[in-house]
């Protein structure tokens, strides 16, 4: 064999352009007044003493922790898809997992994303720390200025208690391969280190070590300690005092660099936390034997399909790879969801041939007099019924819920999407929950064609349709429900909301 194998950095070459690029630096800084030249970080990076991480190729197998190790990551409501992603892609490869997952978050995750992710995993907690330290945090940077309380919250892992290892990660990551050494029976700090950019990391010349990455931590129990957990919060109320030029530009990264300079830490292989652009630029996209992908930089979920792309959020010429993200996400979530309806809904309605009356208001159904051989179906569609609260803590509207009971026996067809929410409201005995798979990124538009979307088994249980209004979708996927499940005809009473 030839060159270089396909998805492996060059190594010699690698070295050899940052050799010459330092001494070009050199000889830039040694021609002018050093003072007067302002250096970028990359540059900086350049003059310190450089360290190249390992990488390993092995198939390890995930074994579970148990409950004596556990996961602590920090998400607002905005890095909520991030957030399911990684849940979504550890439970795929720790479907048997034990340990306790807690989640870090400034208020913005209420009820209802909290309900959605604890269907994901029943591990789940969630706190939102007040840290006497918040009002001391530094500014001086853009990065600090950007991440704030939120993106130091992660210290609060050394409060935990009674552990044997606690893994830190970083809500932007998705788990790819099996994590088992990071919860090793050894009492190091363990990292990796910080590279990207370059397939190389600087040493700071204040820890002596390689600049390492705080997307992942793996903290000893032994280390769990009021002194500790006193000593980062000091760490953090002084952060703004210069440390080096290969820190003093992170936020809580430069914490952690400046707490662990003194303990004893085991640098783990670039597998357990690669950052994207390191996995574009010298892998080659390749991410076999990784076991975690860091979606360092511009957000996966924070643009198209997902949100309209905010500008500030998007650099010209940044290195990312959103179809990796993507792909896993949509294929974790789409098995994720398929399986839960079923789970949630497992049987099928099994209907008269009668007469099945749909309605979008409890009061609009005929009396049983008028109707005696039929079955009732209330349609919702609009989650602005549901009131100001939503979806985190819904009400039913004046007077629906006595209309409901005595439209009994009754199913109300709602968007599974809106089941966590949902879930609170009380029902009167006879009246039941029907859900359909409404929802992105696996319905599409209902103006796309009838002809583009199965409708007979064994597709009946899949995803259906929107529409704008959303009651035509929802109208179209019950009748189709009912029509499936031997209910005919179908007269719709009403479409209106109070």
């Amino acid at each position: 064999m030839t060159g270089y194998p396909y998805g492996w950095l060059d190594r010699w070459r690698a070295t050899s352009e940052a050799v010459k690029a330092a001494e070009h630096l050199r000889l830039r800084l040694s021609d002018q007044d050093a003072g007067a030249i302002e250096l970028r970080r990359s540059e900086r990076a350049l003059l310190a003493d450089l360290y190249w991480p390992a990488r390993h190729h092995a198939l390890l197998e995930p074994k579970d922790p148990g409950g004596n190790v556990a996961l602590v990551t920090v998400a607002n409501a905005r890095f909520f898809r991030g957030l399911e992603a990684l849940l979504l892609s550890l439970l795929n490869q720790y479907p048997d997992l034990s340990a306790p997952i807690v989640i870090l978050h400034d208020g913005s995750i209420g009820g209802f994303l909290q309900r959605r992710l604890r269907d994901i995993y029943a591990g789940l907690s969630f706190e939102q720390p007040s840290p006497a330290w918040a009002a001391a945090l530094p500014r001086t940077s853009l990065n600090q200025r950007r991440i704030g309380v939120l993106g130091y919250l992660n210290s609060h892992a050394l409060s935990l208690r009674g552990f044997r290892r606690v893994l830190v990660l970083d809500a932007d990551l998705l788990i790819t391969g099996a994590l088992d050494p990071l919860w090793a029976d050894t009492q190091d700090f363990q990292a990796i280190v910080d590279c990207g950019d370059r397939p190389w990391v600087p040493v700071s010349p204040r820890t002596g070590r390689p600049v390492i990455n705080s997307g992942v931590l793996s903290i000893p129990g032994w280390a769990l300690t009021d002194v500790l957990q006193c000593r980062m919060e000091d760490l953090i109320r002084h952060s703004s005092e210069p440390a080096c030029p290969q820190l003093d530009s992170f936020a809580d990264q430069k914490v952690w660099n400046l707490f662990l300079a003194d303990q004893p830490l085991q640098l783990l292989p670039l597998n357990y936390n690669c950052n994207v652009k390191y996995l574009v630029r010298y892998l080659g996209g390749c991410a076999e034997s990784l076991s975690v992908v860091h979606f360092a930089g511009a957000k996966p979920w924070l643009t198209w399909p997902w949100v309209s792309p905010d500008p500030t959020d998007e650099r010209d010429g940044a290195v990312t790879d959103h179809l990796f993200w993507n792909r896993h996400y949509r294929e974790l979530l789409f098995r994720w969801r398929m399986a839960l309806l079923k789970r949630l809904q497992p049987e099928p309605l099994s209907l008269p041939r009668s007469t099945a009356y749909l309605a979008t208001h409890p009061s609009c159904f005929p009396f049983a007099a008028e109707a005696p051989l039929h079955t009732r179906h209330l349609l919702m569609a609009d989650p602005e019924v549901f009131g100001g609260d939503w979806p985190d803590a819904p009400q039913w509207p004046d007077g629906w819920l006595g209309a409901i009971a005595a439209a009994s026996p009754l199913f109300v067809w709602a968007p599974f999407e809106w089941e966590p929410a949902l879930r609170q409201l009380p029902l009167p005995d006879g009246v039941h929950w029907r859900w359909l798979l409404i929802e992105a990124p696996f319905s599409a538009a209902l103006g796309q064609g009838d002809d583009l979307i199965a409708g007979a088994c064994p597709w009946d249980a899949g995803f259906e349709p929107w529409s704008d209004p959303p009651h035509i979708a929802v109208e179209r996927a019950v009748c189709r429900h009912l029509l499936a499940m031997g209910a005919e005809p179908i007269t719709v009473t009403a479409r209106r909301f109070p």
